[in-house]
């Protein structure tokens, strides 16, 4: 569990000395390769963010939104990022970046949210990984 410091190293997709990329636990079926990009310090939110490890997170953000393109034959995806909120389950900085599909309904929160089996999850840190290209 990330919010406790245990991250599967088999599922990040990417991993610099201080930002890494992982498919979500979560995932919609209707948005294959629902991903966070993380730090690796604790911070808690964006506000408590110094201003070098945002700029890399972003970074990291906008090649992660690409490469769901490329992975997923995504027509783009929605970025997203919550501080504080409540029933906030991970207090930890992460930004979310969710591939998008013609008709695919994504909504935030989502009750067609569910778990992704192991398997699935590294399958798709795989595709990410190649397509990353970082």
């Amino acid at each position: 569990m990330i919010g406790r410091g245990e991250i599967d190293a088999d599922l990040v997709a990417y991993c610099s000395r201080n930002v890494f990329v992982i498919p979500t636990l979560m995932q919609r079926e209707n948005n294959p390769g629902h991903t966070l990009v993380l730090p690796l310090a604790h911070v808690t939110a964006l506000h408590a963010a110094p201003r070098d490890l945002l700029q890399e997170v972003f970074e990291v953000i906008a090649r992660v939104s690409s490469a769901v393109k490329i992975a997923y034959q995504a027509v783009g995806s929605t970025i997203t990022q919550n501080n504080d909120i409540p029933g906030q389950v991970l207090h930890h900085l992460h930004v979310h970046v969710v591939p998008r599909f013609d008709g695919d309904e994504f909504q935030m929160p989502d009750p067609q949210v569910s778990e992704a089996p192991r398997d699935v999850r590294l399958k798709r840190a795989s595709l990410l990984r190649r397509s990353l290209e970082l």
